[in-house]
């Protein structure tokens, strides 16, 4: 599904494998100073999304200085953010920059100076004549409504842009950030090519859909097996990583739509082909993130049995602790378990509990008025309550939204009815940890004895499954 893709383009914004840690010093000056402090972050989780955070302090001055730890030996994403004001940067561990920028004119004054100045500056020129990094995608994004010719013209001539601005800026770059740079591009338009055929048809249903014409496939045939452990810190790569396989069988005709055993034997062959064509560290990349995907929605003793097979090649991956408590939280939110206890604070101000709704069914909806396909998706639950209007069915919102005035906008836009509570601390809410929600929108179904009644509950746009699936909870 779209969120799927999404919350895949999220988590791995950036991978890094060293364990080895180095220094990054970072120390410049901003004029016409606003906030009293600066902050860099970036993202060194391949399977889930953990950002890191370091700041300091901004004197009266505009003055500030701070050193933080990075993946040695790599190039990693980073953002610095100082007010309302974002600079991307490409860090390698031994930088020891200083820069300068007027807070009036930020992004047009932003000028670095020190060890690994060269590339800062490139980018600091980037966003100026070309946009920020992420731009690239957008772009490639408005081309796929286009036909399979026109689509793969469009790419190539984009990406000619971007190692043209190069070619005439690359003057004092080293050779290894050069490389980096080009296999930026190229692993992007590799990932669309991948894309393509499923998004090109979401695009012209305006809805989603998992059947694909045959048509829409030649355009994901031409991305080449181009697999290279040394592009693991490149977030494309390992997009691309994520989906060439499959996309791949899928276009030689592999098709498992309605038949759980041809998706079991489908995924099988995806991992087999990943075993077999992958360099090791790509490999353990790819069959990390695969299994920490798909923890929360496959049977549990299939992730135990894939967890073992993954110690046994990787016994000291540095992946395991997160995928092994994935699979303990599967475990725990499995059919059968009791689903925590939380409170919730209604629109008017009662509070109850979760426990307290025991004697009824409970379709639980993790939600944001900010997150378009969950307002998207619970519009389809009006049909669903219209069909079990009879039955003793609550739907539970938890938004975790910080604005509650949006939220109850939202609500009384659509017209949503139910009970609705907002928690505190937005994806850090002990609420979200409790149920291991991880993206939005996110759906628990839960028996009359407050038990988890299904792994994976469907959306309300798959809406007869769901209704299926709560008529048999009744006793």
């Amino acid at each position: 599904m779209m969120r799927s893709l999404f919350l895949t383009l999220l988590v791995i914004v950036a991978h890094f494998y060293a364990c080895a840690q180095s220094q990054v010093k970072l120390s410049g000056k901003i004029q016409n100073p606003v906030s009293d402090s600066i902050e860099v972050s970036y993202n060194d989780n391949f399977i889930a999304y953990y950002p890191k955070a370091f700041y300091s302090v901004v004197d009266k001055k505009g003055n500030f200085s701070l050193s933080f730890p990075v993946p040695a030996g790599q190039y990693i994403q980073a953002e610095i953010k100082y007010g309302t004001h974002l600079a991307e940067v490409v860090l390698h561990s031994g930088d020891s920059l200083a820069v300068k920028a007027d807070n009036d004119h930020f992004d047009s004054t932003i000028h670095y100076t020190g060890r690994g100045s060269e590339i800062q500056n490139y980018i600091a020129l980037h966003t100026i004549q070309k946009g920020r990094m992420n731009q690239y995608s957008l772009k490639i994004k408005t081309d796929i409504n286009k036909g399979p010719d026109d689509f793969l013209k469009a790419i190539e001539i984009e990406k000619k842009g971007e190692l043209d601005f190069l070619d005439k800026n690359k003057k004092g770059l080293p050779a290894s950030f050069i490389q980096y740079w080009t296999a930026y591009y190229q692993y992007y338009n590799y990932f669309f090519m991948d894309q393509y055929p499923q998004i090109h048809e979401m695009i012209r249903l305006k809805r989603y859909t998992d059947t694909i014409p045959e048509i829409n496939y030649p355009v994901a045939e031409k991305v080449p097996y181009a697999f290279n452990d040394n592009f693991l810190q490149l977030p494309p790569y390992l997009l691309y990583l994520t989906g060439v396989f499959e996309t791949h069988l899928k276009a030689r005709g592999y098709n498992y739509m309605g038949d759980t055993m041809k998706m079991r034997i489908f995924e099988d062959s995806v991992n087999t082909l990943a075993a077999q064509l992958l360099p090791d560290k790509s490999a353990e990349f790819f069959m990390a993130q695969n299994l920490y995907g798909k923890a929360k929605t496959q049977p549990i003793e299939k992730s135990k049995a894939e967890l073992n097979l993954f110690k046994k090649r990787w016994p000291q991956s540095e992946d395991l602790p997160l995928i092994e408590k994935q699979v303990a939280f599967a475990q725990r939110l499995a059919p059968g378990q009791p689903a925590p206890d939380f409170d919730i604070i209604t629109a008017d101000g009662q509070k109850i509990k979760l426990s307290d709704l025991r004697g009824k069914v409970v379709y639980l909806d993790f939600w944001a008025s900010w997150c378009k396909q969950c307002v998207g998706e619970i519009i389809y639950e009006k049909k669903m309550k219209l069909l079990t209007k009879d039955k003793p069915l609550e739907f539970v919102y938890v938004s975790i939204d910080n604005d509650t005035a949006i939220e109850h906008a939202a609500i009384k836009k659509y017209h949503l009815d139910g009970l609705f509570t907002t928690v505190a601390g937005e994806w850090n809410a002990k609420e979200l940890q409790l149920y291991n929600v991880q993206s939005l929108p996110a759906y628990f179904l839960i028996d009359e004895d407050g038990n988890f009644a299904q792994q994976n509950a469907p959306s309300p746009m798959h809406s007869t499954e769901l209704i299926l699936n709560i008529g048999k909870l009744y006793k």
